[in-house]
């Protein structure tokens, strides 16, 4: 490791500066010359962080401390660099992690074990110990905030990154996990930011907590820049350049680029949602289509990305991909604003709305879609603690010796979203860190092409956003989403 914080060495250095295990009596027990590997998992679909810490248990600390399964872990990890531009610490000093399980690896043959500790945030442990059974009025961004920072509940003293929301909520949790109310809170929600995004997602990195759409995500600049490029790089003296090895790509996978069959079939290019209006007893029935709303969301591309399907007809019954509603049926009740709204003194002074569902599920479903099965890519990259999921990037990866007019691949080339992330320090036999990430993203570079061979200069389709409305006759209907 770094002799010192300021000045980085090779690529993929990091100083351990604490890892101590604090046991439910107070006491401390200082593992870093004990530790061989740590993980640590981010994923922007799930609300808290987890990971494991592999050590050589040389002092029998596991039956001696003892490790139960309940105690705290301070840890806290850097990046040296050579100008402190960054936040490059990964620091769980102030808000440690929670030891939930010891797993034995194996014997080393030295009359010591290998054993695993997998941890997570506190908060995921508080979240299994209680339960909340409240009501809440007002924007669900707030609410979240209220329900994290609740003493009677998760107690987090974390740092939000909230995005506020459009839409007014009034409801009611009945018996419900924390995590389990705010997921409901991102479900319902419209940003006030991002064209009314409902592509809410509630996450958490190790910078803290995170209520953001997807759309937000995409907004933002481009923060780090990598490339498919031989190492090595050195300057005129010739020294390697740390600056350029953290800017290579390592490996890189691509996942399969699109699934066309599993498309059809989650909705992400067409569906259909039936709502039952329990206020007004009717029946509405709403379209969506990839095409048309593919420029109502914001896309990583910075504006120039085009859609990753085309308007290609079936030569049998002239359907492109986005005619086939029928393929997924989402069915859930809704209830008319009308029947949310207070009045004091024969003013209407709180237009409660309802969930707005015909304007959030469909479009919000295919979103998340759009991101876990459009174009992906595993990287692996030489590690930097300031990196975290959520983070906008840009990838460079050069084209197949079949373009040998291209230097880059127009598709899997651009910006990405970081979805999922992994943080590997070894120390067992190199000291280093990796990373390894799962970036997507929803459109790609350069125009695409009808059936005809014709290029194709808009992707916007007609507008279906207008239910068909279908009157009840006073039958009665037992809705749930399918």
């Amino acid at each position: 490791m770094a002799l010192s914080k300021d000045q980085i060495q090779f690529a993929g250095e990091f100083l351990l500066e604490d890892c101590t295990i604090v046991s439910t009596t107070g006491a401390e027990y200082n593992i870093i010359e004990l530790v061989q590997e740590i993980n640590i998992y981010e994923n922007l679909y799930q609300a808290s962080i987890s990971g494991d810490i592999v050590i050589k248990d040389t002092n029998n600390i596991v039956d001696n401390f003892p490790i139960l399964g309940e105690e705290r872990l301070s840890l806290k990890i850097m990046t040296p660099q050579k100008s402190p531009k960054k936040d490059t610490t990964i620091d769980f000093t102030l808000s440690p992690l929670m030891i939930y399980k010891v797993n034995t690896v194996q014997g080393d043959g030295e009359n010591a074990l290998v054993v695993s500790l997998q941890f997570g945030s506190v908060e995921a442990f508080r979240n299994n110990t209680c339960r909340v059974s409240q009501s809440y009025s007002g924007q669900p961004s707030d609410i979240v905030e209220k329900i994290l920072r609740d003493e009677t509940y998760l107690r987090s003293k974390k740092p939000l990154y909230v995005e506020p929301t459009a839409n007014l909520a009034k409801i009611v949790f009945p018996n419900k996990r924390p995590f389990k109310c705010i997921k409901h809170l991102s479900e319902i929600s419209n940003s006030s930011f991002t064209n009314n995004s409902p592509s809410y997602l509630f996450y958490e990195t190790t910078k803290g907590f995170h209520f953001r759409t997807i759309d937000s995500l995409c907004l933002e600049p481009v923060k780090f820049n990598f490339r498919e490029t031989v190492g090595g790089q050195r300057d005129e003296r010739g020294v390697v350049k740390v600056e350029n090895e953290l800017e290579n790509i390592i490996d890189y996978q691509v996942t399969p680029r699109k699934d066309t069959m599993r498309n059809i079939q989650s909705g992400m290019l067409s569906s259909k949602l039936l709502t039952h209006d329990i206020y007004f007893k009717r029946l509405n029935l709403y379209k969506y289509d990839y095409l048309s709303n593919f420029d109502k969301d914001i896309h990583p591309d910075n504006g120039e990305g085009k859609p990753i399907y085309s308007e290609a007809k079936d030569p049998d019954n002239q359907k492109t991909l986005f005619d086939h509603e029928d393929t997924k049926l989402f069915v859930t009740t809704t209830a008319s604003g009308a029947s949310f709204s207070e009045v004091t003194d024969g003013i209407l002074n709180y237009p409660y709305q309802s969930d707005n569902l015909d304007q959030t599920l469909q479009r919000k479903k295919a979103r998340n879609e759009q991101f876990e099965y459009g174009i992906c890519m595993n990287v692996e990259i030489n590690g930097q603690t300031y990196i975290q999921a959520g983070d906008k990037i840009g990838l460079e990866i050069g084209a197949t010796a079949a373009n040998t007019d291209k230097k880059l691949d127009d598709t899997l080339s651009g910006n990405y979203i970081v979805t999922h992330l992994r943080h590997t320090f070894t120390i067992s036999q190199e000291t280093k860190h990796k990373i390894i990430m799962r970036v997507a993203k929803d459109s790609k570079k350069g125009n695409f092409y009808s059936s005809d061979g014709i290029q194709q200069t808009s992707p916007v389709g007609p507008d279906k956003s207008t239910p068909e409305k279908i009157e009840l006759d006073g039958a009665y209907f037992a809705l749930t989403t399918l």
